[in-house]
């Protein structure tokens, strides 16, 4: 019913980031001083270290060695930090912490706290993929404090946020709400509609969790009103859904069909396949409570269909995962 971390990104608009990145690019086939080049290579390494993970590398290799030879100690932990977060994203957890590592001794050596704090994070979402709850606190509890110290209070509370959904898969549900709120709270004082909502539904699956439904119910519905606010379609979708999951605990079954026919319409118009599958489970499982057996084969034959297509694409996804890891280590290797 949770999402275990939530990443505030800036996204640019596609059509311009394209363009830029190709501005960029053909600066750099000109002639440039090497403090200019290092500048434009970190920028282009921004602009691709969210889409093309082989080549954002490679740039950051590449501003990575310039740093270096001009002494540029904050470019290289920017470098080191851009190259964490690439491999991070094609599941090379030890090499994207090694370079987290490394980036953070630069930026405590610089007295950068930010910085600092970001690597914290970084490592502690990685353990907490790899389900190392209790090394993912301790890295988390260490951002938190440089982020505070850095004044960076908005950060402060991502982190936060993330450490209560540490709690709560450790079942320490007292201390996993106190997070929640404590986020909240921040949100709110600066009306930023995403993170509350994303609090809220830790919240909610914290009162679910314990059996609490009603007042889980009323969180859902109010981060899903902030979702709508926001036009944040996952977020609506996965609201959508645990709303329908609620009332099927509720023991209110007619109207958890109900709510979740109105996720699985809304998921497939806006095309979010993977909420599509979990809806159709769901709706499964309450249309057998309710005995209408039929219908419920239906929605659970649909849903494996949907298992098998989303392993073949999990399957091609860690394909192109390995064959860009492959391309880095050839490119190490020159």
């Amino acid at each position: 019913m949770l999402k275990l971390f939530h990443l505030f990104l800036h996204k640019t608009n596609q059509s311009g980031m394209e363009r830029d990145i190709i501005e960029l690019e053909k600066s750099l086939g000109e002639p440039l001083g090497d403090s200019a080049r290092l500048e434009t290579l970190l920028r282009l390494v921004e602009l691709l270290k969210d889409d093309d993970y082989v080549e954002g590398w490679k740039r950051a290799n590449e501003a990575l060695e310039l740093a270096t030879m001009l002494k540029d100690r904050y470019s290289m932990a920017s470098a080191r930090e851009s190259m964490a977060n690439m491999l991070w994203k094609l599941a090379e957890f030890s090499s994207s912490i090694e370079n987290f590592e490394r980036a953070l001794d630069k930026y405590l050596g610089l007295g950068d706290l930010y910085g600092a704090a970001r690597c914290y994070c970084g490592m502690g979402i990685i353990s907490g993929t790899m389900e190392e709850y209790r090394i993912a606190l301790e890295y988390f509890d260490e951002g938190l404090s440089a982020a505070r110290r850095a004044d960076k209070q908005h950060f402060a509370a991502t982190i936060t946020g993330n450490i209560g959904h540490i709690y709560f898969k450790l079942g320490r549900y007292d201390e996993a709400m106190e997070c929640f709120e404590h986020a909240l709270d921040f949100y709110k004082e600066i009306n930023q509609n995403q993170g509350a909502a994303n609090m809220l539904g830790g919240m909610a699956g914290v009162y679910v969790y314990q059996g609490q439904y009603d007042k889980g119910l009323e969180l859902v519905r109010r981060a899903l009103e902030l979702h709508k606010r926001e036009q944040h379609k996952r977020g609506i979708s996965t609201s959508l859904m645990n709303i329908g999951v609620t009332l099927h605990r509720m023991g209110k079954l007619e109207k958890a069909k109900v709510e979740l026919k109105s996720a699985l319409n809304y998921s497939r118009s806006i095309g979010l396949k993977f909420s599509e599958y979990e809806i159709l489970k769901c709706l499964s499982q309450v249309c057998h409570d309710l005995g209408e057996d039929n219908e419920g084969n239906e929605y659970l034959q649909r849903y494996m269909d949907g298992q098998k297509e989303e392993q073949q694409l999990s399957v091609q996804r860690k394909n192109e995962q390995f064959r860009q890891r492959q391309l880095i280590k050839e490119f190490q290797r020159k």
